[in-house]
């Protein structure tokens, strides 16, 4: 995701077998799109305060959405003061009605049309965190399946199915043709399409010695569409996450995290045509590590373990607020930067 920091003034900034390498990742061809509710009333409040803000999205498809600097300048349907188009996303404070017509207020002094929001409930998937290290891999189930009995096999109808987001151990892998199996459970086999997956691993050559003994680092494997996090040789928290698509690659490499914000609108500020029209209001979480790339939450969508951005980690509100509280620097509040005294984390992007 391309992003524009608003206020200061600038622009913020296990390695694979061959075996796996000659398999198709079904991550790189499906692409999971929003699971947008049709719901035209307000979603009722989450006891969980990380998702207690109603987001929308707004139905720009047929015309520009206007909005008005109250609800009696909409209804009489004065001037507007701006409108949206292309991809949007906003928050929404308030919902009334006036003289027959649902207004909601998505701003201080910013009002438009209900009928133009279609609402949206985060998705409530989380990682896992670790006591200790496990002792094989973990995978994250990308779609419902019924395992085979072996490689290539018949399906095992004694055994229930798994879901997606089901979390699976990896006890053993098998290449058949271009296919990597893995298995799962007895007489329980799983090709690698279906599956992300998190492989305990040392830290990158260039994170030194003492960091790589002691201190926090996180992994993000593009190719399986997760993120691991580690304190030295120990893996703490995994999860699935949602790089960039095709067009608008992840950058890969070793980084550290430079700049945390906690909440802040991103758009295409530069009118970049590659990137497309977009704007989403109140992006959760957010830890820039390279340039204009950032981990950072992302709330509309559900396609995690899938890439689907624009060149930003997605993670979901759960596990953004997690790698934002354990990160460095200390944010302490919503903004922090790195310095000498306090190091970011470092990201290694491969």
């Amino acid at each position: 995701m391309r992003w524009l920091f608003i206020g200061m003034g600038l622009v913020v900034a296990v390695l694979l077998s061959a075996a796996q390498h000659r398999s198709v990742r079904a991550a790189s061809i499906l692409q999971i799109q929003p699971n947008i509710s049709a719901a035209t009333g307000v979603i009722p409040a989450d006891t969980d305060p990380l998702f207690s803000k109603v987001y929308a999205y707004v139905n720009t498809s047929e015309s520009k959405v206007p909005v008005f600097a109250n609800p009696e300048d909409l209804v009489k349907n004065a001037a507007p003061v701006r409108e949206m188009e292309g991809y949007e996303w906003v928050t929404v404070i308030s919902r009334t009605q006036m003289a027959d017509i649902q207004v909601a207020q998505i701003k201080p002094n910013e009002w438009v049309h209900a009928d133009k929001l279609i609402l949206y409930r985060p998705s409530s998937f989380h990682g896992q965190a670790f006591e200790q290290t496990p002792d094989h891999p973990v995978a994250w189930v990308l779609g419902d399946f019924i395992p085979l009995l072996a490689p290539d096999g018949d399906e095992n109808l004694d055994v229930p199915a798994h879901a997606r987001y089901d979390v699976v151990t990896i006890y053993e892998k098998a290449l058949v043709g271009d296919t990597m199996w893995y298995r799962i459970g007895d007489n329980q086999w799983a090709r690698q399409q279906r599956l992300a997956i998190v492989a305990p691993r040392m830290a990158p050559p260039g994170i030194s010695v003492a960091d790589r003994l002691h201190a926090k680092w996180i992994s993000v494997n593009l190719f399986e569409q997760t993120i691991a996090a580690y304190e030295g040789g120990k893996l703490v928290y995994a999860s699935l996450v949602s790089s960039g698509l095709p067009k608008w690659e992840t950058v890969k490499g070793l980084f550290q995290v430079r700049i945390k914000s906690k909440s802040q609108p991103m758009y295409n500020a530069a009118g970049d045509p590659d990137l497309g029209q977009y704007h989403l209001e109140d992006v959760p979480y957010n830890m820039f590590f390279h340039n204009d790339y950032a981990l950072h939450g992302a709330y509309w969508h559900d396609g995690f373990g899938y890439p689907h951005s624009r060149g930003c980690v997605n993670l979901s509100l759960t596990d953004a607020q997690w790698f934002f509280n354990w990160t460095q620097p200390n944010s302490g509040g919503n903004y922090a930067i790195a310095d000498d005294t306090d190091p970011g984390t470092w990201v290694w992007v491969h």
